[in-house]
């Protein structure tokens, strides 16, 4: 804590010096004469070493800056010798307070003098003590001629609360739009989670007006970064922008009364680019700012390095935010300052002495924030450990580049301007041009400063997402699990309505395929889901969304009205930055390169990947020869430029690509043959051997076959050149988009097309052999194969399009296959189901178009429309599914060939599946015995496992639960046997099922968690997701509705994100029983009608009947009879046509209470009559239940007209043993009553 004060107070051109320990009474120095130690020639020499010297630190001005840096020292112990030394009391003063401490003491300025107050008071210089300004507690300017204003009502405690005005009223030619939030931003990241900040959108002043108006005693600080000026009465001003972006000057009179009306006590000033008035007019403006009732003014006149703006505002904020008073915190932010001096700059890290530039002005000592001096709780205690503001909406940005999101200042504030005038912006820009960077920097940047507080969605649109994932991509970041209840055009209708109404921003990345790329091209979405895409842009007109759109092209196909942004290279600046981080990363240090350096940058013209692949050879080419060479490259060259491409791009690769060994210039064109990424382990086993047919076609192109070694020999000197990423492990290495093009047309020279044709078919027969030796790996070892199927996904998928393209429909099937059993167990349904569709549409769908085609098509055929069929089976649409397995079955019998009997087992299993959905157990049965027979007859035991596993289903249904854990048993060994854990944790499911149902619960967690470990560690959150619900209803069971509710979210979430509302009505169901037990029957109702529409559109009524029975219980708990007796009814006509005995009996027996409630006997006798009978047929169990209910109609109807209802409903009398029973029941009754 500050304890004494030095004061210099300027007046009629002289200055006294003051001195105040503690809470003595100031002791006062004579006055002296001041003469001004510093002109406008040392003004410039200062402004060019603060702000211009590190853009150029080449030839003679390093030795300038070095003057000039020991003029600092000159200049300053002028300052001193004239403060300290003029008299001897002014000695003895700053004896006494070097023997007190200067870090306990403050230097003030007092003057009402602009000239004076612009002084650097900051290079006070002692030989002693050398600079003070870092030593001292504090130091600020004051006005002479002000008084101390009231004090300002309590702040909030909880945030320090910022208002960030950037203003760049000067577009290209101004200072980069983030030079100070950027470090800003980084600066407050350890403490994001105590800070709140604002950037003002638009800069203006009325946005300012409304912003302060709207938040009066909210903000603690404003914080401006732009210009400073005079108006034509010399009186400072500062530069906002209008709507359009236009200058708007605002005197600081005006901004001032601002502050004072809405209470901000604290003004933050940084200067964009001070010019000769810049200094002076900031100076004048905090002045004024002070003098109008500011509280503290911190001014910046002089622009500041990113990296030193990052150590004090750091600092400065970081000691406001704990309490410290802005004296301290301004002390302690240039104490930073002096302490790291390195700045960037072309020649790395230079030492700058710029911790002289922040000035603080107040009239009196200040804290703005007053931290709560509570204990923090554990999850404040967590949060600071994650330092990422809670209000974080952004949902699927991809990572940062492996150098991070450099740069684009410019394109940001023209991406703020495009969306201040129209709400679609299209970002066009060539391959490589950093489209995706930029739009994902974008919505960083807007989610760290609060520009869209809706929250921010990206999609990528590389392999062809359309509307639907959009939308539940939002609704589900959005709306969570209620989000699910809805149906899919009420999804829509919501999340097209959040939309309009709040500021969102939506990322559409990637987007030139959708409509094919280059033009001619086949379109990745169809034209109905173009079209979705395109009506759902028109629809948003109008609305609070922003929508930012990336491409290689413009794309007026969308004619919605867009505004165009075309994207360029990086800026000087920006490609200077990345240009550090790649040469740091190669080892070339940048102090040590020559001025041509700086000329190579600017030929470069800032393309990434340019920057990428011709840097790395610095280390062995000096500047001026990489010059020499791509200049002549784009001076004779001669190819064509294709659409989205660049030819300096071209020139760039060309020379990269001459500096490879010649070995590597060789065989490195195979790569153009593979999408986004590349493993040595495939490379090697396609181009190893001479003997065999891949080996021949790639010996027929490259000359010689590889080995492994010499592949990672190959891709490690291509990484190193830049031309590659390091990707997974010690094989797999990233491609550039840019890449493959680039390596094509290489490729196209070395052989002729058919030789190439050749190859690349060979190709396409190794991946879709090895995806079928990983497909099958996913039963014995499911972590490595999904590992490598995920990897090689981009290849794979490539592939797929080209076998489809040349109609080898076997490999087609083969990639497929795999791909589809990973995107099934990773929840990727719709994507596996939208592969599906476009092979089945290049087919056929009928069976006719697929049977001309030949075997592997028939085959292929087979297979999707099997998979159709089951899809049909899942969403419970029997008929369609049973009419397609009926057709394939037909046509395998017409076919007399025991080589396709495994494929009619497949069909009898399948249709048994359908027979058992629509609960004909008997037909199921024998279905199933079908396929076994021909699995037991032909020794395939492995397969004949799931015929068992689906007996145990069908066993399991009627209740007959030991045979089913036989059939289950039987199931599991074969399985485990055969080392597929992935098909035994069915079977541990079913099991778990079984012991459930018997309330076993214990041993019903046992099995369903040891289902669960095994779908988890082969990532297949879908089948996990059956586990998940189990759990949550065995805790239900326990009353455990907290653990019960996480499950079925858990569960839920998964079946919504695989699009599978059949299954997803599941968990809607077991939600509302949970909410019934505790008794929220509004909200259990809603679950459960929304389960019900599901079901009943899926015409799956047998589930729905679930539903009927409990809204039945909940209409009957809020003595709704009438409605209660109407779903019972409605539960009971499905439960007997279905024939399960079992909820059947549970319905009635609900139906006949209701009855008794309403005090209606006679139909309740009726009711409870049937009952009996049904449950000593099928439930013995319960038969004491209702002997009872019978007992009390008796006892309320009498002898004569329980007999007379007895007799109606039976044909008999009611006597013999049932009577005894029943009468004994009664007499117990009225005894106890």
């Amino acid at each position: 804590m500050v304890q004494n004060w030095l004061r210099i107070t300027h007046q009629d051109d002289k200055i006294q010096l003051s001195w105040q320990r503690g809470y003595e009474s100031p002791r006062l120095a004579p006055e002296v004469p001041f003469q001004q130690p510093f002109d406008e020639k040392n003004a410039a020499e200062l402004r060019w070493y603060l702000e211009d010297y590190l853009k150029f630190p080449y030839g003679i001005f390093p030795d300038n800056a070095v003057k000039i840096e020991q003029k600092l020292q000159h200049w300053g112990q002028q300052l001193f010798e004239l403060v300290f030394r003029s008299t001897e009391k002014a000695r003895e003063f700053f004896q006494e307070a070097t023997r007190e401490g200067l870090d306990n003491c403050e230097l003030g300025i007092i003057s009402d003098n602009a000239e004076v107050l612009n002084l650097p008071w900051e290079l006070l210089y002692s030989p002693d003590y050398q600079f003070l300004a870092p030593s001292l507690a504090g130091m600020y300017r004051s006005l002479s001629s002000q008084g101390v204003k009231a004090p300002l009502p309590a702040m909030p405690d909880d945030q320090l609360n910022i208002l960030l005005v950037i203003a760049r009223p000067y577009d290209e030619q101004d200072v980069g739009f983030k030079t100070i939030a950027r470090p800003l931003l980084a600066a407050l990241q350890p403490i994001r989670q105590r800070v709140n900040i604002k950037v003002l959108r638009p800069p203006s002043l009325k946005a300012f007006e409304a912003e302060l108006q709207a938040n009066k005693g909210f903000y603690h600080i404003v914080h401006f970064d732009g210009h400073g000026n005079f108006d034509s009465e010399t009186q400072g001003v500062l530069v906002f922008e209008d709507e359009q972006g236009n200058k708007q000057a605002v005197s600081a009179r005006e901004i001032a009364q601002y502050l004072t009306d809405c209470r901000v006590p604290i003004f933050v000033l940084n200067a964009c680019q001070s010019g000769q008035v810049g200094e002076e007019a900031f100076s004048s403006v905090a002045g004024q700012l002070v003098k109008l009732g500011a509280k503290g003014v911190v001014a910046m006149a002089y622009s500041v390095y990113a990296k030193g703006a990052e150590h004090f505002i750091g600092r400065l904020y970081g000691e406001l935010v704990r309490g410290e008073c802005i004296a301290t915190a301004v002390a302690a932010g240039r104490k930073s300052m002096s302490i790291d001096k390195m700045r960037p700059s072309p020649k790395g890290n230079l030492p700058l002495q710029d911790w002289l530039v922040p000035v603080l002005y107040q009239q009196e000592p200040y804290t703005p924030f007053v931290p709560k001096k509570t204990a923090p709780s554990f999850a404040d205690l967590m949060a600071q450990t994650d330092n990422t503001p809670k209000s974080s909406k952004a949902v699927g940005l991809p990572d940062e580049s492996a150098y991070g999101f450099i740069g684009r200042d410019y394109e940001i504030l023209r991406l703020e301007r495009a969306f201040r005038q129209n709400h679609l912006v299209l970002v066009q820009g060539m391959g490589g041009v950093g489209k995706t960077e930029l739009a994902a920097g974008f919505a960083r940047w807007l989610n760290d400063t609060q520009g869209r507080t809706g929250g921010m969605f990206f999609t990528s649109f590389e392999q062809g997402a359309g509307l639907s994932q959009v939308i539940n991509q939002i609704g589900r970041a959005l709306g969570g699990e209620r989000f699910s209840q809805m149906m899919p055009e009420q999804q829509e209708d919501v999340v097209r309505q959040y939309l309009q109404t709040n500021p969102c921003l939506l990322i559409w990345d990637n987007f030139e395929p959708v409509n094919g790329f280059p033009t001619g091209n086949e379109p990745l979405l169809s034209g109905e889901e173009r079209n979705k895409l395109k009506r759902f842009l028109k629809e948003l007109r109008g609305g609070n969304s922003w929508v930012l759109i990336t491409s290689r092209r413009e794309e007026p196909w969308l004619d919605c009205g867009y505004s165009l942004i075309n994207l360029r290279g990086l800026s000087s600046s920006d490609a200077a930055e990345l240009a550090a981080k790649i040469l740091q990363t190669v080892g070339v240090e940048r102090k040590n390169l020559p001025a041509e350096y700086l000329e190579l940058l600017k030929l470069l013209g800032g393309h990434p990947l340019s920057l990428r692949v011709v840097l790395p050879h610095l280390k062995m080419q000096r500047p001026v020869q990489l010059i020499e060479v791509l200049r002549q490259g784009l001076d004779t060259f001669r190819g064509q430029e294709e659409e989205g491409r660049e030819k300096s791009l071209t020139v760039s690769l060309d020379y990269s690509f001459a500096k490879l060994s010649e070995r590597t210039r060789q065989h490195l064109p195979f790569l153009a043959l593979f999408s986004e990424r590349v493993d040595a382990d495939w490379l090697y086993q396609f181009s190893e051997s001479p003997d065999n047919e891949y080996g021949q076609a790639y010996q027929a192109v490259f000359g010689e076959n590889l080995q492994k070694q010499d592949w990672l020999t190959i891709l490690n000197e291509c990484a190193a050149a830049g031309i590659l990423e390091y990707f997974i492990g010690d094989t797999i290495y990233k491609i550039h988009p840019a890449l493959p093009w680039y390596l094509r047309q290489q490729l196209n020279t070395m052989a002729s097309q058919e030789v190439i044709n050749k190859l690349e078919k060979k190709l396409l027969m190794l991946y879709a052999h090895l995806a079928d030796i990983y497909r099958k790996k996913l039963i014995s070892n499911a972590e490595l194969a999904t590992f490598v199927l995920r990897v090689e996904e981009p290849n794979l998928l490539q592939n797929l399009r080209l076998a489809e393209q040349q109609q080898e429909w076997a490999y087609a099937q083969a990639i497929l296959q795999a791909l589809g059993q990973v995107y099934e167990r990773l929840g990727r349904k719709p994507e596996f189901k939208s592969l599906q569709e476009r092979a089945l549409n290049q087919i056929g769908i009928h069976l006719a178009d697929a049977k001309a085609k030949g075997e592997d098509t028939l085959n292929f055929w087979m297979y999707l429309r099997v998979n159709e069929a089951n899809e049909e089976l899942q969403s419970a649409k029997l008929a369609e599914a049973r009419k397609v397995y009926q057709e394939i079955l037909d046509e395998l019998i017409t076919v007399n060939d025991s080589s396709v009997n495994d494929k009619i087992a497949v069909a009898y299993h399948q249709l048994g599946m359908v027979a058992e959905k629509q609960r004909h157990f008997d037909v199921a049965v024998d279905y199933y015995h079908k396929a076994l027979k021909i699995y037991e007859d032909a020794g395939d035991l492995y397969s004949a496992a799931k015929d068992y596993h689906q007996l145990g289903m069908v066993a399991q249904e009627q209740r007959q639960f030991d045979v089913a854990v036989d059939y289950y048993l039987k199931a599991l060994k074969i399985f485990e046997d055969a080392g597929d854990l992935y098909s035994a944790a069915k079977d541990y499911h079913q099991l778990g099922n079984v012991t459930y149902e018997q309330r076993q619960f214990n041993v019903a967690v046992d099995y369903y968690l040891k289902a669960l470990k095994i779908y988890e560690d082969a990532g297949d959150l879908y089948n996990a997701a059956g586990d998940y619900h189990q759990l949550g209803m065995v805790a239900e069971e326990q009353r455990q509705f907290d653990v019960a509710v996480d499950y079925y979210h858990k569960a839920l979430k998964i079946y919504e994100d695989a699009g599978d509302l059949y299954n997803a009505a599941g968990g809607y169901h077991q939600l509302g029983r949970v909410a019934e037990e505790q008794r929220q029957f509004d909200v259990a109702v809603d679950y459960y009608l929304k389960a019900l529409k599901i079901r009943e559109d899926a015409g799956y009524l047998y589930s729905a009947a679930t539903n009927y029975h409990q809204l039945g219980r909940v209409a009957e708990e809020q003595r709704q009879f009438d409605v209660a007796i109407n779903y019972y009814q409605k539960a009971w006509e499905v439960f007997e046509q279905s024939r399960n005995w079992y909820w059947a009996s549970a319905t009635l027996g609900k139906w006949g209470r209701v009855l008794e409630a309403q005090e209606n006997y006679a139909e309740a006798l009726q009711i409870y009559i049937r009952v009996l009978a049904i449950d000593l047929k099928h439930n013995q169990d319960w038969i004491g239940y209702r002997i009872n209910a019978l007992a009390r109609m008796l006892k309320q109807l009498g002898e004569n007209q329980f007999q007379s209802i007895w007799r109606e409903a039976t044909g008999e009398e009611c006597a013999g043993e049932v009577r005894e029973v029943i009468w004994t029941a009664r007499d117990r009754l009225e005894t106890e009553s």
